[in-house]
């Protein structure tokens, strides 16, 4: 994987991969996508995510929520790992094409974290990176960890093609 920075971001090239796990569709509406997602991982059970994080056998390890599958207003949130090894049968697996990724760090507890860090990319980054949404997934990556303790890190991972 090769790493350059933009604007203090850091930007990766990377091959197609698979991810398996669970998704669920979430609204735009209102904002509501910030609501249904950390509801969507405080039902998750936790021995279905360990199972998820044990199919994690990529250089990108760990467990992660996905961004995926635009329509009706919302999209499909997936948290889920990626792996090279075969579906289990309750999982559901999505293919992620090669893309070139602005990847942005966020420290702090979760879910208000990620979520700034979401927010400033669209609002403060986009309209002066040179660089557009390239229509395809959006990833968060989490690191291990306490997710409510003060210096927990976790990064977006933006597709991206130069305007």
């Amino acid at each position: 994987m090769r790493i350059e920075f933009i604007y203090g971001y850091a930007k990766r090239q990377k091959e197609a991969f698979k991810i398996v796990g669970v998704k669920e569709w979430t609204t735009l509406e209102n904002g509501q996508n910030f609501i249904n997602i950390p509801k969507m991982w405080e039902k998750m059970p936790p021995e279905k995510c360990g199972r998820i994080v044990s199919l994690a056998d990529t250089e990108l390890t760990g467990i992660l929520g996905v961004c995926a599958d635009m329509y009706d207003g919302g999209f499909d949130y997936w948290i889920a790992a990626a792996t090279t090894k075969p579906c289990p049968a309750d999982l559901d697996e999505k293919e992620i094409p090669a893309l070139t990724w602005a990847v942005f760090e966020a420290k702090g507890p979760m879910p208000g974290a990620i979520q700034d860090i979401w927010k400033r990319i669209f609002s403060e980054w986009f309209p002066i990176s040179g660089y557009e949404h390239a229509a395809a997934p959006e990833l968060e990556w989490y690191a291990d960890g306490d997710p409510q303790a003060e210096d927990y890190r976790s990064e977006v991972w933006i597709p991206v093609v130069k305007k």
